[in-house]
């Protein structure tokens, strides 16, 4: 189909990069635009007060298994990471009639991270526009979007830590908080 060798590689490359999620170089990241609300337990959480740790920021509902996996091994991760600067914020997308399963949820899997429950959509259409369950943002020390990626799958959980890995040392390879 492809008859040049670098014409294969880019097609390569490309199929690569869609595939593994969004990913930016450190000069060209964005800023993550402003998220904040209340926990569960109605404390105030800002993104803007994390700056200085590697955060991921999880959009997921009680309705969706994909999203639980995912969560359930970023809350392994916060538990291993946390020492080293990872946070991690889940945020609920859950709607009205299922709004009273998300504290249940997240007692019976022992999630530790904080948990927002988006109630009027404001931070769904903000981060997460397409309304995808799970969808993952990273975001480095300095509160740039390193990379973002939409689904869980067994296989993602290997890429997520690579990904989680890479922002802790790269801050601490230049100078950054531990």
């Amino acid at each position: 189909m492809v008859g040049n060798p670098m014409r294969a590689f880019i097609y390569a490359l490309l199929i690569s990069c869609l595939l593994s999620g969004l990913v930016y170089a450190k000069a060209d990241r964005p800023v993550m635009p402003s998220l904040e609300g209340r926990d569960l337990r109605g404390k105030k959480v800002r993104l803007d007060d994390l700056r200085g740790n590697v955060v991921v920021v999880s959009f997921w509902a009680t309705w969706c298994g994909p999203c639980k996996r995912e969560l359930t091994d970023l809350n392994t991760l916060l538990e291993s990471k946390k020492e080293k600067g990872l946070r991690v914020l889940a945020i609920s997308m859950d709607g009205p009639e299922t709004v009273a399963d998300i504290r249940g949820v997240v007692r019976r899997h022992k999630w530790k991270m904080p948990v927002i429950h988006d109630q009027n959509g404001g931070l769904t259409a903000v981060h997460n526009p397409r309304g995808s369950a799970p969808y993952t943002i990273y975001v480095d020390r300095e509160g740039k979007m390193y990379a973002s990626h939409e689904g869980y799958t067994g296989g993602d959980r290997k890429e997520m830590t690579r990904k989680i890995d890479r922002l802790l040392r790269e801050a601490n390879s230049s100078g950054g908080t531990e």
